[in-house]
């Protein structure tokens, strides 16, 4: 009985991770208001935010968001309303657009974290994306960034860029940090070290993550380590695949129980060390169910499988 009901714990845990934390769907989300408070008259927010493609401008002078210190949720003001339905419109009219959001913090906030979110920069940014998700755009049109502000007035704490999903310039990184798309800082590794020391905000995602994978066993993950520039090319991606080689077995001993497939092996993705063997560079590499095949054409051709040379399934 004792373990029914500690499993019964964990699983609501982990759901709240994922519905609370990430989809911010509990009764603390985000709300908006087409009428402003007595206290909270539309004037007292400056209208400086200006939304372009290009250089064109598509949506200006709306009043700037506001959030009172710690907290991820925006003050409700109607402008802001406005703002979030005139966007959600100019999304669903121009399917082709990406758009990136950017959340700002305090410096007296630098050391705060929400949930799965390791600052509240991305914490407010995602806060804003859910209120678009509602309004029906897909969350994985969304990107978010974060940066902090100069300042504890927080004048600017939200901005918004957007982009073209097939046109996209080269200094943009794809970082959607969603459930099926997330990514941490390097935190959770020591400078140059590979031991793998997940934070509370990597343990809430993890925890969501091997519920999902037992419901969902048809699906892959994919883990890519990365490092600094700091090193030479060669020492920051050896490193970076053992980082990733870290974070795949902490997950596997928390539980996900699926076959990792290696589809780059060659004698670059094999390190030896003291007479160890292990096989390494799992940014080409998927997690299958035990009856799953796959097809995709990635890796190295003069190492590939003979399968996939030929167009056929592989394990």
């Amino acid at each position: 009985m004792l373990t029914l009901l500690l499993l019964v714990a964990w699983i609501a845990i982990a759901r709240y991770a994922y519905v609370c934390q990430i989809k911010q769907q509990c009764g603390n989300s985000p709300t908006t208001s087409h009428n402003d408070t007595p206290d909270n008259t539309s004037e007292t927010r400056p209208k400086t935010i200006s939304i372009r493609y290009n250089n064109t401008v598509i949506l200006d002078g709306y009043e700037e968001f506001e959030f009172v210190p710690q907290s991820v949720t925006p003050t409700p003001y109607s402008d802001n309303d406005r703002l979030l339905n005139d966007l959600a419109t100019y999304l669903t009219n121009n399917p082709k657009r990406q758009m990136e959001i950017v959340g700002g913090f305090r410096p007296s906030e630098s050391e705060m974290k929400n949930g799965v979110f390791e600052n509240l920069g991305l914490a407010r940014a995602n806060a804003i994306r859910q209120e678009l998700v509602r309004r029906g755009i897909e969350e994985d049109r969304i990107g978010l960034n974060y940066e902090t502000e100069g300042s504890e007035t927080l004048g600017r704490p939200i901005r918004f860029r957007l982009l073209d999903l097939e046109k996209k310039p080269e200094d943009f990184t794809r970082v959607l940090f969603t459930f099926k798309d997330m990514t941490f800082s390097d935190a959770n590794f020591a400078i140059d070290s590979d031991v793998f020391r997940p934070g509370k905000q990597f343990l809430l995602y993890a925890d969501s993550v091997i519920t999902f994978t037992k419901s969902n066993p048809n699906y892959r993950i994919q883990i890519i380590g990365h490092t600094d520039d700091d090193g030479n090319e060669l020492y920051n991606e050896t490193l970076g695949q053992k980082r990733a080689a870290s974070a795949r077995n902490f997950l596997k001993k928390m539980g996900v129980k699926n076959k990792i497939m290696h589809r780059d092996f060659k004698l670059p993705n094999i390190l030896l060390h003291d007479g160890v063997v292990k096989i390494a560079d799992f940014g080409f590499s998927k997690i299958l169910g035990d009856e799953m095949c796959a097809n995709t054409m990635l890796g190295s051709p003069l190492n590939m499988a003979p399968e996939i040379l030929a167009g056929k399934e592989y394990t």
